[in-house]
């Protein structure tokens, strides 16, 4: 696509291959898992115009996540790295269990920094996460220079928290550093599990006394399987998740923040931006995979808050 192209969102971050299994079999299926690039998946899936920005190795691994990316609607605006090789990663579901192990030390993406700006071009919101403020200093450079350029490159800024434990040298250091990153957001997602880890407590309007700073900003605290809330500095709206047989949680976090974002984009109302964030999590939960299955045409143009209160009110009443 064009450089001129103006972008609904941009996100940045690592994407890896990972290397899935279940059960005691010995086969295992690649895909991809990066936060970032199932968020920009997500907000594609919704017909937005989403670019994905990152550092890939030049090897068959790397040109697998841009094919894979690519063909979720996405844009990729990747460097491929000579030196440095594509991050790897394992997931193995057995039972309620999933096990992951990561081989990423020395990939490409730790090589993200402020250097890459350039290429984010044109757009009205910018992601980032947690994660990428963990893998290299560099990297977190970058993300301090999203944030810090709200007022000069005119995009509002999403950050999802993503506590990723062993990236950090300590809890007490992780928080201080989300923290001073979610602050400066216009958005910031939390899971309850990552609010009462690094901070101690999952109290709605505590949380949003520590995150807030400005009347314009938004904080949504999301609970698994339990509702979700919308808080601001003077307001709390609060929509309960679909029921949904579940076969691995991994990327749902990533999902909700697409259909919250998406929604936001397209200036939908607070209880309707979660209620999309639930319905696009509830679909990444029914598969191993971390991008839930693609939406079909019909059910893309189908999606309104309309439909989303017929779909709530049917969960309602089966529930």
């Amino acid at each position: 696509m064009s450089t001129s192209t103006a972008w609904d969102v941009v996100t940045v971050g690592e994407t890896m291959v990972a290397f899935t299994g279940r059960g005691t079999g010995r086969e295992f299926l690649a895909v991809t898992a990066g936060a970032e690039s199932n968020v920009a998946a997500g907000l594609a899936a919704l017909g937005l115009r989403a670019r994905w920005v990152s550092r890939l190795g030049d090897d068959h691994l790397g040109r697998l996540v841009v094919d894979a990316v690519t063909a979720r609607g996405v844009d990729a605006a990747v460097v491929h790295d000579v030196d440095r090789p594509t991050g790897v990663m394992t997931k193995h579901v057995l039972g309620d269990t999933t096990s992951r192990r990561y081989y990423r030390t020395e990939s490409a993406a730790r090589e993200l920094s402020p250097a890459d700006l350039h290429r984010f071009g044109r757009t009205d919101w910018i992601h980032v996460t947690g994660i990428t403020c963990a893998i290299s200093p560099s990297a977190a450079e970058l993300v301090d220079a999203v944030l810090d350029g709200r007022n000069t490159h005119g995009a509002r800024v999403s950050f999802d928290v993503n506590l990723r434990p062993a990236l950090w040298p300590s809890t007490a250091e992780a928080a201080e550093h989300l923290l001073r990153a979610a602050r400066r957001a216009d958005l910031v997602l939390i899971g309850d599990d990552e609010a009462s880890t690094l901070f101690g407590t999952t109290d709605e309007r505590a949380l949003a006394d520590l995150f807030l700073t400005r009347d314009d900003q938004e904080l949504v605290l999301k609970r698994g399987p339990g509702p979700a809330t919308l808080l601001t500095t003077s307001d709390a709206r609060t929509e309960p998740a679909l029921r949904t047989d579940v076969v691995d949680v991994t990327g749902a976090g990533d999902a909700f923040a697409a259909g919250y974002l998406g929604a936001r984009c397209l200036g939908w109302p607070p209880p309707d931006r979660l209620r999309l964030g639930h319905y696009l999590a509830s679909r990444v939960v029914t598969t191993i995979d971390d991008v839930g299955p693609p939406l079909t045409e019909h059910e893309r143009q189908a999606l309104s808050p309309r439909f989303l209160a017929a779909r709530w009110a049917d969960d309602a009443r089966r529930h």
